[in-house]
């Protein structure tokens, strides 16, 4: 791996999202306005459902957010990119932007909420070291999805199939992970449901490398 590419490719994805404000702003106001329509339709949430609420929004949220990681560009800009990078070099830079991108969302989804409907959470290490994990579990799914809609011929609906059931083990960890960090549950053994979502994020992100090659290539 060239980190020197690594970066490069990364500071490319940068610079596309905010030559591209319209969809950066997009995404942002979609969170938005879920936030707001959950808060004006409850009113009082209570912490069960702010555990359950803030993950379903992330999820859909970062879906939309991610969608375009390879559908983005045509096929004939990653023949050029074929030329120039290594494919782990390529798939480990859009990783890292996709899951930069998801924590800056999630901290945004995150302020929102504390915002209209409180932040009930007691043990702040616990729900950000789960969160941060999750988030890169979710990066790993979404990304390496849409490289498969890619060659499908660009299917942003295949990616929707196919990423919320990958998806759904890191969902479940998460929230009994945020559960347990709000109080509602009681587990002493949480640490080892942390490390379990970090074993499932090696083996998504061990098979994501290991597939993308091919699939560039292909």
């Amino acid at each position: 791996m060239n980190i020197t590419k690594v970066k490069d490719i990364f500071l490319k994805e940068l610079s596309i999202e905010f030559r591209q404000k319209f969809a950066l702003a997009g995404i942002f106001l979609f969170a938005s306005t879920v936030v707001f329509l959950i808060f004006k339709s409850f009113n009082n949430i209570n912490p069960r459902e702010w555990t359950i609420l803030i993950w379903i929004i992330m999820l859909f949220a970062g879906l939309n957010a991610i969608v375009k990681s390879f559908l983005q560009e045509k096929k004939e800009t990653y023949l050029y990119y074929y030329t120039l990078f290594d494919p782990l070099d390529l798939i480990i830079a859009k990783l890292l932007y996709n899951f930069v991108f998801l924590c800056f969302l999630f901290l945004i989804i995150l302020g929102l909420m504390g915002l209209f409907t409180g932040f009930p959470v007691k043990d702040t290490g616990l729900f950000l070291t789960g969160a941060a994990f999750g988030l890169f579990g979710i990066s790993i799914v979404f990304t390496f999805v849409s490289v498969i809609s890619v060659s499908e011929s660009g299917n942003s609906t295949l990616m929707s199939i196919l990423a919320l059931p990958l998806v759904l083990p890191i969902l479940l960890l998460l929230l009994k992970i945020t559960a347990v960090s709000i109080r509602l549950l009681t587990d002493t053994a949480i640490m080892e449901d942390v490390w379990m979502l970090v074993g499932v994020d090696s083996i998504l992100l061990g098979a994501m490398l290991l597939l993308f090659p091919g699939l560039w290539r292909s």
